[in-house]
């Protein structure tokens, strides 16, 4: 799970995004993205769609990346 949370936060920086306009992008509350950001909930598949579409990554690149 650290793996997820280090690539979200790179993602995130590298889009040039606070966790605030992230978390607008994918249409939850801050509070609910910083828990999901630090592993400590996890995503749906709606969210990560949401994510790899603002990325311009796939699903697998983001969750699943070793």
């Amino acid at each position: 799970m650290g793996e997820v949370k280090k690539t979200l936060k790179i993602l995130r920086v590298k889009l040039g995004l606070t966790q605030e306009e992230f978390a607008k992008y994918i249409d939850i509350p801050i509070s609910t993205y910083r828990k999901k950001e630090n592993c400590e909930s996890k995503f749906t598949l709606e969210e990560a769609y949401r994510i790899s579409k603002i990325a311009d990554k796939s699903i697998e690149e983001i969750f699943f990346a070793n």
